[in-house]
């Protein structure tokens, strides 16, 4: 991260039961405080649907991304990494929040 990669996480560390989110695990936001990396927020709906957990079968499905503004990281420490994921989560649950309506025609 440090030298320009980008490393992506799934902050659940697996996909929900019910679709609501989950509580997120502490990893990926200890590599982005210690890096000094800021956080881009990436919201997926409508994955639960074509791959349900404990199914490895994908169906067919429409499915909506959104990436938000990325939430710098550099105010952050290993002692309040919990302040900025409660910041991130609550960012991908405002927006989750909102659905998406897919457009048929597409």
């Amino acid at each position: 991260m440090r030298n320009g990669v980008s490393v992506m996480i799934f902050p659940e560390g697996t996909r929900s039961e019910d679709g609501n989110i989950k509580s997120f695990k502490k990893g990926g936001f200890v590599m982005a405080v210690d890096s000094g990396a800021p956080i881009v927020p990436v919201i997926l709906r409508g994955t639960r649907s074509i791959m349900s957990k404990g199914n490895w079968r994908i169906k067919p499905g429409n499915v909506s991304l959104s990436i938000e503004k990325p939430i710098n990281t550099t105010g952050y420490t290993r002692d309040t990494k919990d302040d900025l994921i409660k910041n991130v989560r609550s960012v991908i649950c405002e927006v989750f929040g909102k659905g998406t309506k897919f457009d048929s025609s597409a």
